[in-house]
């Protein structure tokens, strides 16, 4: 389903553990906004599956923080909605 790369391993997230990844494929990327999060101002995107169309996670469009500048244009994806376990 998504071919990507993994840039690194984050927790936590809203339902558990996410991934950051540099590319991400078959998703839709919604509108921007402001989002306050445990890391600092950021401006986000929600990232949506392109088929079932159910919020993945969200696209780091902006870092406002000069140590976060680093996730700019990368996605951060909820491992529960892009891993299926015992298969």
């Amino acid at each position: 389903m998504l071919p990507f790369m993994m840039m690194s391993f984050l927790k936590p997230f809203r339902n558990g553990r996410a991934f950051l990844f540099s590319h991400a494929m078959n998703i839709t990327v919604g509108p921007k906004e402001n989002r306050q999060l445990m890391t600092g101002l950021h401006t986000v995107a929600d990232v949506s599956c392109c088929d079932c169309r159910e919020v993945l996670g969200w696209k780091y469009e902006r870092a406002y923080e000069e140590t976060q500048k680093y996730k700019e244009g990368k996605f951060i994806l909820e491992k529960s909605k892009i891993v299926k376990e015992n298969w």
